[in-house]
């Protein structure tokens, strides 16, 4: 989609509803949320994923067997792994998923603008193929009516978009990657629901008050019951489709978004300033004072301190 068209679109979602995804988060052990964090070093990707989740409690602690589940990935972009969600990571997870009882799924995605048509940048990761091998069907949030969501307590929007099969799940799997974003400072678990955000409201939360300050309102409208996010690569600079790329070899699992993201941008930082010259780098200072960060506790979306989280360092 070219920016120009972007810009010219007008708002066309008349219908608002109050529906509300948001469960709370079942990874919780005397009051602080989990994270669980598996080395990857010397391990199949699907026995990381595993570990992970097994950890903090379990599949079955979020989801259970008949339940509809939305698996939510990172297609943003036709750039690979960590800018696209690596398909070896996905299948993994849908298989552990099957192994567990969980047999409904489906993916949804929705593609940047720059990179629009989601259907092309699909097609050329291989992800309907692949996702024909293994029996989940695929969404296509370009090609659906969307419903608009109120949205109690935000401090930007009255209302969002958010595409109207998402409604009708019963549950809703993150799978982010970790990597820097240009304009939020970092996109892994919060900023994944864009992906399943009106194209006209994607436009507003990129072109008027910084990104960065906005994106975590969505949660007030809908939040996944599982994140597992692939960290084996990542951008500390630069993101979302390309950066400065390190690799912290790493399957980071929670059920709280600032709990995980907090866990991954400490990651990040740890590598310190790119020396590329040039690069893009809004990741520095305290994690709990970034934006992105300090917004989603003022608006209760989950941990607020360091005190609220237990990180499992797992083997």
């Amino acid at each position: 989609m070219r920016e120009q068209d972007l810009l010219a679109m007008e708002r066309e979602l008349d219908e608002v509803v109050e529906w509300r995804h948001r469960l709370g988060n079942k990874y919780v052990r005397n009051g602080k949320s989990l994270v669980a964090k598996v080395g990857t070093d010397g391990l199949e990707i699907k026995e990381a994923v595993r570990r992970a989740v097994e950890a903090i409690g379990g599949f079955a602690k979020a989801l259970s067997p008949g339940e509809r589940v939305l698996l939510k990935a990172n297609f943003n972009s036709d750039d690979p792994f960590p800018a696209s969600t690596s398909l070896d990571f996905l299948t993994a997870v849908i298989e552990l998923l099957r192994e567990h009882g969980i047999q409904d799924l489906t993916l949804g995605e929705r593609s940047g603008w720059p990179w629009m048509p989601t259907d092309r940048v699909l097609r050329r990761m291989g992800v309907y193929e692949a996702m024909a091998k293994l029996g989940v069907p695929v969404i296509d949030f370009d090609n659906v009516e969307y419903a608009d969501v109120k949205l109690e307590g935000s401090v930007y929007y009255q209302t969002i978009g958010i595409a109207k099969p998402v409604l009708g799940f019963d549950k809703i799997v993150f799978l982010p990657c970790m990597k820097h974003h240009f304009l939020a400072g970092f996109t892994m678990s919060m900023k994944l629901a864009v992906g399943m955000v009106y194209v006209v409201d994607m436009k507003h939360l990129h072109y008027d008050v910084p990104l960065k300050e906005k994106v975590s309102e969505i949660a007030l409208a809908v939040q996944p019951d599982l994140i597992i996010m692939d960290g084996r690569k990542a951008f500390i600079s630069d993101g979302p489709d390309h950066g400065t790329l390190v690799e912290p070899g790493v399957v980071i699992a929670s059920g709280d978004q600032v709990a995980i993201d907090v866990e991954g941008v400490r990651i990040l930082q740890s590598y310190g300033r790119p020396a590329k010259e040039g690069a893009v780098y809004l990741i520095e200072g305290d994690v709990w004072s970034l934006e992105q960060v300090a917004q989603a506790v003022k608006l209760g979306i989950g941990a607020a301190s360091d005190e609220q989280i237990e990180v499992l360092a797992v083997n």
